[in-house]
């Protein structure tokens, strides 16, 4: 067999090393390719949840604050028409289920609490889908402090308020 300078010898072992050096090589172009894009989707569904979180605790703090006002107009932009309000009263017994309708009664038959002495806290929020949530609320009036769990849902692009459960704190049933 006559010589060409262009052959050169490789054995099992030395194909078998260039086939994993390039494997390894599109493997890591690979990886660096895609890392972007998940980053990106990463980032999307945080800012997404971030997003959902405040537009969240604004319905919830603009409720309190403007039912605590005795402001109906104002807090009933972030109630459902099909709100249910109801409790633990301070004797352990279950509060009647009030409407909407309902609060705006209420509202114009007890006094308003300036927001300099309001504490509303929003000290948890759970998001499922990007269209149903749960929060905790922590909130009263200076000697009276309680908990409203409160059920969400995102219509039409805008959260609002579905179910409020309140219960105080401290007491004992």
């Amino acid at each position: 067999m006559p010589h060409c300078p262009h052959v050169i010898s490789i054995n099992n072992e030395t194909m078998i090393a260039v086939k994993k050096n390039t494997f390894n090589k599109i493997s890591l172009f690979v990886i660096l390719l895609l890392f972007p894009f998940a980053q990106g989707f990463d980032k999307e569904e945080s800012q997404t949840e971030t997003s959902d979180k405040e537009e969240i605790e604004r319905a919830i703090i603009g409720y309190i604050e403007n039912f605590f006002l005795n402001d109906y107009e104002k807090m009933e932009v972030f109630l459902h028409d099909r709100l249910s309000k109801r409790g633990i009263n301070a004797d352990g017994s279950l509060n009647v289920d009030v409407s909407k309708q309902d609060l705006k009664t209420m509202m114009s038959n007890k006094w308003a609490m300036p927001l300099t002495m309001q504490k509303n806290t929003v000290s948890k929020i759970f998001i499922d889908k990007q269209h149903v949530a749960t929060a905790v609320l922590d909130t009263g009036y200076p000697n009276t402090r309680w908990k409203e769990y409160i059920n969400l849902a995102k219509i039409d692009g805008k959260w609002v308020l579905l179910d409020i459960f309140w219960c105080f704190e401290n007491i004992e049933v």
